[in-house]
C-alpha cells in the first residue's frame, strides 16, 4: 500500500470516529437534559416551595407578634 492510499484510509477512519464521537456526544447531551429536567428541576422546585412556606410562616409570626405588642401596650397604658 502506498502512502497516499494509507493516508486516505487513515482519513476515512478518522472521519468515521469523528462521526461516532458526535453521535455519542448527542446521546450524552440528551441524557444530561433528561437528568436535569427530572432530577435537578424537581429539587429546585422543592427548595422554592420550602422557601415559600418558611416565608409565609414568618409573615404569620410577625403579624401575631405585632398584635401581641399592641395588646401589651394597651395593658401597660391601662395598668
Amino acid at each position: 500500500m502506498d502512502n497516499e492510499k494509507l493516508l486516505e484510509s487513515i482519513g476515512v477512519m478518522l472521519d468515521r470516529q469523528s462521526n461516532e464521537l458526535k453521535a455519542d456526544m448527542k446521546d450524552l447531551e440528551s441524557r444530561m437534559k433528561v437528568v436535569i429536567e427530572n432530577d435537578v428541576t424537581t429539587r429546585i422546585n422543592a427548595l422554592v416551595d420550602g422557601y415559600k412556606l418558611v416565608h409565609e410562616k414568618q409573615w404569620e409570626l410577625e403579624q401575631k407578634l405585632s398584635q401581641l405588642e399592641r395588646r401589651l401596650e394597651k395593658l401597660e397604658i391601662a395598668g
